[in-house]
């Protein structure tokens, strides 16, 4: 028996198993079970997307011996020609080949004959807007008025160049273009029931190559296969399709990082030994620069699928986000100026060159060590300024800072003039009246007040600390520094409760890579419960497209290694049958032992991952605004500078962890 391409023999037969196009399905689904059928269906999309497919499908629901459904039996006589290609009532037209208005009329004579062998008589015209104006006004009349036993289906790659007439009488479902992740799961799929060896990287390739069809992926299959001599290798596909390696434009981007023009030109040499196409080169660059924007933002979202997870979250910390945007800006546009430079390779290098060369300026540096945790840099208190600072928020102005001295200095008590009152770095001099400066032997801890304004407390107790300022021993100023050291200690702690002063915006970059929680050596199965799911699943380090369904399920009821799942049904729309195997693996993987999923969409009314990380925000939101509240430095400048407390501006700062 002769060889048959994967494309043919994997085509679906039945709906479910069509990969992807759930929107048309759908629809079509529930008009077959519901025997509300249209006369005319378009079906729009570019090649391979299963145009063609979906078409002789619906034939074969509407002929099969067993009854209209969308289930055909895929036994019947009918079932078993229309898989063939020959079945008589099926009339496959090429419209490319036909365009003229005298076929159209031949093909029409037709059509009122009741069907020979089916229910109905189904003509399948492929490619229809290759039709001539003519053929189109000689369709009109019986496209839209058919006999009962027609239906017409008709499928295009260019749907704009159909008249309006047309459109008009037909259902029209335009077929979307088929993802890389979709293709890759599907090129698994039937390369493992194939048995034949394969990457996972060079699967991506393929996927991407075939652009959005997935026949061009299974066609690209069949030459990677023989050109891998029955297996499919990542090297070997990369060459047969002339990719660029992904590791030489990971150390193009290492050298930018380091902003190394030695690694840079070396790199690039690498590179020009594999004679590559140096648009290609670009737009993989960009790409890959799109990729690390994407994880700064939204670190979750980062997918080791193409095996360079470390290396994206590495240069997501390392390169600046104004130094990537800028980075994907020169290289579109020196993709779209390359055929100017005098030769590609020298275009490519200046490329590079401007990115090296011009940075933003004035822009912080991305940290390359952990933040300090408190103010350790912050000098000792000397001798020269022995007072007390009061414990307060950063002030954004002097003028601030020279309103709260003021009152200070009009509510001082006469036991309290012998204290120290002067700030650490006073940008003004204290208003008070006759000040006389100390002159620059005397000692610096003799307060500087005149005597008018010292005797009154020498008439009273005085308090310990105004007497030891008073006396010229070198020892004196411990005390006030203890004290110094206590306020500053508190003003610490406030500062790290409430966080007050914003950091500086690049020291603020959410970090780079998060450590993913290990599994617990006592992790077992058999303790899993629809109560500990939620909690379980931070441990799971599910990443990607599955971490936006995995997220809102809720653990029904668990049969020995058998897991049944609700997933919320607001995010219906985001699942699909893949996400079923795949949880199932990671599990499996997690517990060392074999699990079985089952995932079914409906309401929610348990406990969700979902749900336990909005309660902990809450909680945590909570916590801090009753912190603030009850704080009283908070108190102080409410009833001194008269400041209103927000409790819709207050942020966790357990969220930016």
């Amino acid at each position: 028996m002769s060889y048959q391409v994967l494309a043919r023999k994997w085509r679906p037969r039945l709906f479910r198993e069509m990969v992807g196009q759930e929107h048309v399905l759908q629809a079509l689904i529930n008009a077959l079970d519901n025997g509300r059928l249209h006369h005319a269906y378009l079906f729009a999309g570019t090649r391979g997307v299963g145009k063609t497919t979906i078409a002789r499908i619906l034939a074969k629901c509407l002929n099969c011996e067993s009854g209209v459904s969308s289930e055909p039996c895929g036994q019947c006589a009918a079932c078993c020609e229309i898989a063939e290609g020959r079945f008589v009532d099926l009339i496959e037209v090429d419209a490319a080949s036909r365009t003229k208005v005298e076929d159209t009329r031949e093909l029409l004579e037709n059509v009122q004959y009741a069907p020979t062998r089916g229910r109905y008589k189904v003509y399948l015209i492929d490619e229809v807007h290759m039709l001539s104006n003519s053929s189109f006004n000689a369709l009109l009349k019986t496209l839209e008025e058919p006999p009962p036993h027609v239906k017409f289906l008709l499928a295009t790659t260019d749907p704009q160049k159909l008249p309006v007439t047309v459109l008009s009488r037909c259902l029209q479902f335009n077929l979307k273009n088929m993802t890389p992740e979709r293709v890759v799961e599907h090129l698994r799929f039937v390369l493992e029931q194939e048995m034949v060896p394969f990457e996972t990287g060079a699967l991506w390739h393929l996927g991407r190559a075939a652009d959005g069809s997935m026949r061009d992926a299974m066609s690209l299959t069949d030459q990677a296969i023989a050109f891998g001599g029955g297996k499919i290798s990542e090297a070997e596909v990369r060459a047969m399709l002339g990719s660029i390696d992904a590791g030489l434009v990971w150390k193009l981007l290492q050298a930018l990082a380091e902003e190394s023009a030695a690694s840079l030109f070396a790199a690039v040499e690498e590179l020009a030994q594999q004679a590559p196409d140096y648009s290609a080169a670009l737009a993989e660059l960009a790409n890959n620069l799109h990729r690390i924007a994407v994880a700064q933002v939204l670190p979750q979202s980062v997918d080791n699928a193409l095996g360079d997870g470390e290396r994206l979250r590495e240069h997501a910390a390392r390169i600046a986000p104004e130094n990537v945007q800028l980075y994907y800006q020169m290289a579109l546009l020196a993709r779209r100026d390359l055929p100017l430079a005098p030769d590609p390779r020298s275009g490519f290098e200046m490329a590079l060159l401007r990115m090296l060369a011009f940075r933003p300026q004035g822009v912080a540096e991305i940290p390359r060590a952990s933040l300090p945790q408190d103010n350790a840099a912050e000098p000792p208190p000397t001798v020269q300024q022995p007072a007390v600072q009061q414990p307060a928020v950063q002030p954004e102005s002097a003028a601030l800072e020279v309103a709260a001295e003021k009152k200070r200095l009009a509510d001082v008590t006469p036991a309290e003039v012998g204290a120290p009152a002067v700030d650490d770095t006073p940008p003004w001099e204290p208003p008070r009246a006759a000040v006389t400066p100390a002159p620059e032997p005397v000692a610096p801890h003799v307060v500087d007040e005149p005597p008018a304004a010292v005797e009154p407390p020498q008439q009273q107790p005085v308090p310990e600390m105004a007497v030891e300022a008073a006396q010229p021993a070198p020892q004196s100023p411990q005390p006030v520094a203890d004290q110094r050291a206590t306020l500053r200690e508190q003003l610490r702690q406030q500062v790290a409760q409430v966080e007050s002063a914003p950091l500086p915006p690049q020291e603020a970059r959410p970090k780079p890579q998060q450590p993913v929680a290990e599994k617990p050596a006592s992790a077992r199965l058999d303790a899993l419960t629809p109560g500990s799911w939620p909690a379980l699943y931070g441990q799971l380090g599910v990443s990607g497209i599955l971490h936006s369904i995995a997220f809102h399920l809720e653990l029904v009821v668990r049969q020995d290694n058998i897991l049944s799942f609700t997933l919320d049904e607001s995010y219906s729309s985001l699942y699909d049958e893949v996400h079923q195997r795949r949880l199932a693996d990671l599990l499996s993987d997690f517990f060392q032992q074999p699990v079985t999923v089952y995932i079914q969409v409906g309401q929610v009314r348990g406990t969700t991952p979902a749900r336990l990380a909005a309660a902990t925000r809450e909680a945590r939101l909570a916590a801090a605004r009753d912190a603030l509240s009850a704080d009283p430095l908070v108190h102080e400048l409410q009833q001194e500078l008269g400041a209103e407390l927000l409790p819709d501006s207050v942020e966790s700062l357990a969220e930016a962890d």
